[in-house]
């Protein structure tokens, strides 16, 4: 600041001193606005009277006038050249402190990407631990869960008594529950994790739904609602998408219905909205006449482990995870869900979702019955105790042969030197894993079908299964029904 006003005070002494010695008028000054006292200080005048000029010869009045001018044009020039460093000091002055001011914003941007680094490793970290501790804990889960389905299935087959029967339906029921609630919690980590990814593969839309109300509508009985399905008769009848997201969003929302509604009405409906270029917007709706849902609570049933409140948590139980599933789902595949409810009246979910036109594929419906099981030689690799009795039994009760062994080893051991028509390979084994095995037993053995027995979600690891030379994935607990399909399937293949 002093720096500026000695500027200004040294181009108000210059402003008068290049009018005095040029004669031009130099125009508003900011000299005005500085007392005329501090130039007439800085000056040196020349004495200029009558008398003093009278006295000198014309040569030296000539001489002192150029002489006198030749001293202005001096001044004004140190008076620019002061003026000139004055400027280029505050510029270098500026710029340092700028340079300084750059510096400091650079560390503290650095440092702030430094926390924020930190911070995304340590989230990172979290979110592995938090999935690896899924995992493991699921497996620990399965693994049990097989033995009680398995042991449930077999005693159900036994001709138990009247009152038996009961009570092994409960066990039955514990079972799956558990299994399910389990699996809700793998699936929210996984889509919480942005593990999973759309498909994109032709499907029956139609079949798709009418598979989804046949397999609910007993369900939906058991609390006396009649459970309807409707579709538009203009939607085309194949779609590109993702259809098992698309069966876990209906199977959550039907189950959701079914569980608050009794003695009412659940519907079910597919309408096409817009189909152009090869483009269907398709509209979903699943509506009850069920208990309801506050207005203050419409929002967080979204979240995860929400039900609203702790007495309709308690009277009609669940995880809480279902609409979670459902929603995050939905902006998986492009929409967004609307959510209508009016208590004691129903709910209404509806979501809409746009399609490429798909063309049906050929496909051969594998077929098989008992008979294409019977006499075929499996290996069972399993260590687990409880597994090998209950898969043993299954098997047995087919009429096949079941040899058992317990570690990766014996099983590369004893292919080499056995013929089999099957091996079901755990994943989890003592030694060298089922993976390790598979790949072992690949390198003299390409033929014989390898289906993996494993605890840990299919869904997140089936690609990695088949990659090792594996020909299936069964996910334990499994359904019998479903694990003699796949085995006859595979038999079948062999002995053609």
């Amino acid at each position: 600041m002093r720096l500026i006003i000695v500027f200004l005070l040294l181009i108000s002494c210059g402003n008068s001193d290049i009018s005095a010695a040029t004669g031009i008028q130099t125009g508003p000054s900011i000299s005005l606005s500085i007392p005329k006292a501090f130039c007439s200080l800085s000056a040196n005048p020349i004495p200029s009277s009558t008398s003093n000029q009278s006295s000198l010869k014309p040569e030296e009045v000539s001489k002192h006038a150029a002489l006198t001018t030749e001293n202005k044009f001096s001044k004004v020039v140190s008076i620019l050249s002061l003026a000139l460093i004055s400027i280029l000091s505050l510029l270098s002055l500026s710029l340092y402190r700028n340079n300084n001011i750059r510096k400091q914003t650079n560390a503290l941007l650095q440092e702030k990407n430094s926390e924020l680094l930190l911070a995304k490793e340590k989230a990172e970290r979290a979110s592995t631990a938090r999935s690896e501790f899924l995992s493991t804990v699921s497996h620990e889960l399965r693994t049990p869960l097989n033995a009680i389905t398995g042991i449930t299935h077999l005693l159900m087959e036994e001709d138990p008594k009247p009152t038996q029967v009961d009570y092994l339906k409960s066990l039955q029921f514990s079972g799956n529950y558990l299994l399910n609630y389990i699996n809700e919690i793998l699936e929210i980590n996984r889509i919480e994790s942005r593990s999973i990814e759309v498909e994109k593969i032709d499907f029956d839309v139609r079949a798709l739904f009418t598979g989804i109300h046949h397999s609910m509508k007993e369900q939906a009985a058991q609390n006396q609602n009649e459970f309807l399905l409707e579709i538009d008769p203009d939607l085309p009848e194949m779609l590109i998408g993702d259809p098992t997201k698309l069966s876990q969003i209906f199977i959550n929302l039907v189950n959701n219905a079914i569980k608050f509604t009794q003695k009412g009405k659940i519907m079910v409906l597919v309408k096409l909205l817009k189909s152009e270029n090869k483009k269907s917007t398709v509209y979903f709706e699943v509506s009850d006449t069920g208990i309801g849902i506050p207005i203050d609570k419409q929002e967080s049933v979204f979240e995860s482990f929400s039900q609203g409140s702790i007495e309709i948590k308690r009277k009609y139980g669940g995880t809480g995870l279902g609409l979670a599933i459902v929603r995050r789902l939905i902006i998986i595949l492009g929409g967004n869900i609307n959510l209508s409810s009016k208590i004691g009246q129903g709910t209404v979910f509806s979501f809409t979702l746009e399609f490429r036109e798909g063309v049906r594929q050929p496909i051969r419906s594998p077929h098989f019955n008992d008979n294409d099981l019977i006499s075929k030689k499996i290996l069972l690799v399993e260590d687990n105790k409880i597994n090998q009795m209950i898969t043993k039994r299954l098997l047995e009760k087919k009429q096949m042969y079941c040899d058992i062994v317990e570690t990766g080893e014996d099983a590369v051991a004893i292919v080499k030197e056995n013929r089999y028509d099957l091996i079901l390979m755990d994943v989890h084994l003592p030694g060298i894993n089922g993976t390790i095995a598979t790949q072992q037993i690949r390198l003299f053995d390409s033929t014989t079908p390898i289906v993996a027995l494993t605890a840990i979600s299919l869904l997140e690891n089936r690609e990695m299964l088949l990659s090792y030379g594996m020909n299936e994935v069964i996910t334990k607990p499994f359904e019998p029904d479903n694990f003699f399909a796949v085995i006859a399937e595979y038999v079948q293949k062999e002995s053609a």
